[in-house]
């Protein structure tokens, strides 16, 4: 009998668990799915807005004009991720926003880090390039900017590119302890108005050398100074891609 009500008692004890288990799981397959079913979102509605854009096929075709292979790309006062002695500089113009920053970021940019960033050979900067049809872009941006005030940037620029459903300086707000913010410092940086046109002006230098969507890239040597001489690559390219510019700059500076 005794034995019986071990083995009942360990049999209610394993059901309760797995039944927790079994809890837990859907409740993490919410989240996934939730995040998932955001970036389907924003995608859709940058097709939505494409579409509206008037059509170009009418027009006489303008003169390709040719992309140069190096553009002088000022680095500013933007945050900077790596070693600052680091022999290659990568500038990146980018959307909080935009499906495809994100993909980089998460498949790309992350093997960018590990093989070479964290290794002292590499320094990302990330410069601001808010899209007008991206409505959440922009608050995003000034989060990410102020939390750098506090240095967590890249705490902050981690946490928005994982949560495209909380591209706000509110939901940042929120999360500040978790984050590591002073919530009130916070608070206030975002609604200091020249927070926004510093984000303004990165857009605007963007656009003067050639940026017209995101992500954008420019790789080149580390100099003097705050500009790089850097190679343009447009788009969420594959990791190859990038280590193949990034290799040729480091073989310039051996």
């Amino acid at each position: 009998m005794r034995t019986f009500l071990i083995l009942l008692g360990a049999g209610v004890i394993l059901s309760v668990l797995l039944s927790a288990w079994a809890l837990v799981e859907r409740n993490n397959m919410k989240i996934q799915l939730a995040v998932q079913n955001q970036v389907l979102e924003n995608l859709q509605e940058d097709i939505v807005e494409l579409k509206k854009r008037p059509s170009q096929a009418a027009r006489p075709a303008a003169p390709a004009r040719q992309q140069p292979t190096e553009v002088k790309v000022s680095i500013d006062d933007d945050p900077i991720k790596g070693d600052l002695d680091a022999p290659v500089t990568i500038v990146e113009f980018s959307d909080y926003q935009c499906p495809f920053c994100k993909r980089s970021n998460d498949n790309v940019i992350s093997k960018i880090d590990e093989e070479y960033i964290s290794k002292g050979k590499v320094r990302l900067v990330f410069r601001d390039y808010p899209l007008a049809f991206h409505k959440q872009a922009v608050p995003a941006a000034i989060a990410a900017n102020c939390a750098g005030e506090q240095e967590k940037y890249w705490e902050v620029h981690d946490f928005l590119f994982a949560n495209p459903d909380k591209l706000n300086t509110t939901a940042v707000s929120d999360a500040a302890d978790e984050l590591g913010l002073d919530k009130a410092k916070f608070d206030a940086c975002v609604n200091d108005k020249s927070k926004e046109a510093e984000i303004t002006a990165d857009f605007k230098e963007g656009q003067e050398y050639g940026v017209t969507g995101t992500p954008s890239y420019f790789i080149g040597r580390t100099e003097d100074g705050k500009e790089i001489t850097g190679t343009f690559v447009r788009g969420a390219q594959p990791f190859d891609v990038f280590k193949q510019h990034i290799d040729e700059q480091l073989e310039k500076t051996n």
